[in-house]
C-alpha cells in the first residue's frame, strides 16, 4: 500500500472518530448564571452515615467562567449541623461533585462524563413539577442513583439513591431561575390575566350603568 494510500486512510478514522466524539458526548453548555439559586429537602430511610444524614441543602451560583460553575453550598444534616463549603465545579473536566450540575439542552441518547461515576447516558425527557413550576426534565442512572435534571439549564431537580443501609430523595423545593406557577402559568402571566380580566369585568359593569342611566 502505497504511503499516501495509508495517510488518507488514517486520516479518515481521525476524522470518523471525532465526529463519533461530538456526536456522543453532549457539548458542556452552562446553564445557570451567577446569582442564581436553588434548594433542596432531602429525606432519607434506614441507616444512613452522618456525613449523609441531610436535611436540607442550597446551593448559590457565586461565578461562572467557562465551563467552571463556583458554589456556595449550604448542607443542614438532621442534629442541626450546618456545613458551609466554596466549591468549583467543572462541566469539561467531569468535575461534578455530586452530579447537582450538568451541561444544559441534553437529550435521550447524549451522555457527560463525570470523573467518579464514568459515563452517564441520557436516557429519557419528560415533564415534572419542581421549584414551584412544571419543567421539562432529563433523566439518567447510575448502580445507585436515578437523576432528574431540569433540561433548560441542567441543575439537579430530583435524585433517589438506594445504598445497602439507606434510601436517599433529594427534590428541589425552590430557586429564584423560574418563577413559579399558578394553572401551569408563570406568575407573572397570571396576574396579568387576572388584571385583564378584572378590567373587562370595570368595562363591562360600567357600559351597563350608562346604558341604564341613558334609557331610565
Amino acid at each position: 500500500m502505497h504511503k499516501s494510500s495509508l495517510l488518507a486512510i488514517l486520516l479518515i478514522m481521525l476524522i470518523a472518530t471525532a465526529l463519533f466524539t461530538a456526536v456522543a458526548f453532549a457539548d458542556t453548555t452552562v446553564g445557570v448564571k451567577k446569582g442564581d439559586w436553588i434548594e433542596y429537602q432531602v429525606a432519607t430511610t434506614g441507616s444512613p452515615p452522618e456525613d449523609h444524614n441531610i436535611t436540607w441543602a442550597r446551593m448559590d451560583v457565586t461565578g461562572v467562567q467557562g465551563d467552571a460553575i463556583s458554589l456556595n453550598v449550604q448542607t443542614r444534616f438532621r442534629n442541626g449541623t450546618l456545613l458551609l463549603e466554596n466549591i468549583t465545579l467543572n462541566l469539561a473536566t467531569g468535575v461534578l461533585g455530586d452530579d447537582f450540575f450538568i451541561p444544559a439542552n441534553l437529550s435521550p441518547g447524549d451522555k457527560f462524563y463525570d470523573i467518579y461515576q464514568g459515563n452517564i447516558n441520557i436516557t429519557s425527557v419528560g415533564q415534572l413539577a419542581a421549584g414551584g413550576a412544571q419543567r421539562t426534565v432529563v433523566s439518567g442512572a447510575t448502580n445507585q442513583t436515578t437523576y432528574y435534571w431540569d433540561r433548560q439549564t441542567g441543575i439537579l431537580v430530583a435524585a433517589t439513591s438506594n445504598e445497602p443501609e439507606y434510601t436517599m430523595s433529594t427534590k428541589t423545593s425552590g430557586t429564584n431561575i423560574w418563577e413559579p406557577q399558578i394553572l401551569g402559568l408563570d406568575l407573572t402571566v397570571f396576574y396579568a390575566l387576572i388584571i385583564a380580566i378584572v378590567i373587562v369585568v370595570v368595562a363591562i359593569v360600567a357600559i351597563l350603568v350608562w346604558r341604564r342611566k341613558m334609557y331610565s
